[in-house]
């Protein structure tokens, strides 16, 4: 049953007035003998959606999935009468009457992918709402502390509120030539080498300042270039060439032979070969905001890179935060704090411990996603037909 009081239960009567009209379309009900799943998917986690699709799909292959929106009272409680075996919400959207019609029929619901902040907590008429409806959730799952020390605040039995992480994106690794991987490491033969990838030109001098302090680390220290735009190939060259700098091209088939110090690749191409022969990764515009050209953090991680970064990290905003919160990537926010942790990651130690945080960070959706499907699969499989 709706459990839900006082300003709540105003809250909820004010909410209701602002959901979709009654004579939207219902949603179709998808044909067949298996059972329904009813979900609501808010904007921001419908990249989420596709993946822990995938997986129920896996887990029950006649599952039928229905969006069912945010639809009105009346149309609710016709969804509720072709017989969901349960309730899962992507996202912080608290769809009212759907969760109201759901738990009136003790329909298990399930919230994923949520994230809560500070607005929750007060005694609006839409913070008291969406307390009421949260206390209805069989399990809330949040992307992060901050949302469940909120959402334990706003009432939810701590044994209900779970903190998963962010389904983050699972990327397959760069591919490469493994003959061509093999010929460049044994060239490379125990030299200490870092990638500076998709390299706009307002940050080609802080890259170039980090490496000057790797040689002075290690004297041997090979830089692997790749600018963002491929035209700059040439004059780079020349320029690096004029700093007294050996450098090699990949584009005239050059190889990091024992002398050369900067070694420029084609550009974006040939990501995952730099990847894997590089033990760390600077990816690029982030240091200047200059992103047009940005990296998946995942790239470099996936590949065993540690990964240094500056501090623009909005296109890829959850898996940065997902890096960071494991401690598998290094910010910097200057071009001297790029030199100073491009000369201190010279240590292997610092480097193994990043490489590896990283890349356990950039497999673990899958981990995430079953964690948010496991209880819903659990909960249908018991559900009466």
């Amino acid at each position: 049953m709706f459990r839900g009081t006082g300003m709540g239960q105003l809250g909820l009567w004010w909410q209701r007035r602002r959901v979709a009209p009654a004579d939207a379309p219902l949603p179709e009900i998808p044909q067949g003998a298996g059972p329904l799943l009813l979900v609501q998917v808010a904007l921001e986690a419908r990249a989420a959606f596709a993946q822990v699709q995938r997986r129920l799909m896996r887990g029950r292959p006649d599952l039928r999935i229905l969006d069912a929106g945010d639809p009105a009272p009346a149309a609710a409680e016709t969804l509720m009468q072709a017989g969901p075996a349960a309730l899962l919400l992507l996202g912080s959207d608290l769809p009212a009457a759907l969760i109201q019609a759901a738990a009136r029929r003790d329909l298990p619901i399930f919230l994923a992918e949520g994230r809560f902040g500070p607005e929750d907590l007060g005694w609006a008429l839409r913070a008291s709402a969406r307390r009421a409806l949260l206390r209805q959730m069989r399990a809330v799952l949040v992307t992060d502390p901050a949302s469940h020390s909120v959402v334990l605040r706003m009432g939810v039995d701590r044994r209900r509120a779970t903190m998963t992480g962010p389904v983050a994106e699972i990327r397959d690794p760069l591919p490469c030539s493994e003959a061509e991987r093999s010929t460049l490491a044994q060239l490379l033969r125990g030299r200490h080498a870092w990638l500076a990838a998709s390299v706009p030109p307002a940050e080609e001098q802080a890259v170039l300042a980090a490496h000057h302090a790797a040689l002075a680390q290690s004297h041997r220290a090979l830089l692997f270039m790749a600018p963002r735009d491929p035209d700059r190939i040439d004059p780079l060259a020349d320029e690096i060439e004029a700093s007294g700098l050996v450098v090699a091209r990949r584009s005239m088939d050059e190889d990091p032979t024992v002398e050369v110090q900067v070694m420029l690749t084609d550009g974006p191409t040939e990501m995952g070969l730099w990847y894997r022969l590089a033990p760390v990764t600077y990816l690029g515009g982030t240091l200047s905001g200059d992103d047009a050209a940005a990296r998946h953090p995942f790239e470099p991680a996936a590949l065993g890179s540690a990964i240094v970064h500056g501090p623009h990290t909005e296109r890829h905003a959850t898996e940065w935060q997902q890096l960071g919160g494991a401690g598998a990537a290094r910010q910097v926010n200057s071009a001297d704090d790029l030199a100073a942790a491009i000369a201190e990651l010279s240590q292997p130690d610092l480097i193994a411990t990043l490489a590896s945080n990283a890349w356990t960070v950039s497999t673990g959706g899958a981990d995430v996603t079953m964690r948010i499907c496991a209880p819903v699969l659990d909960a249908i499989g018991k559900a009466k037909p």
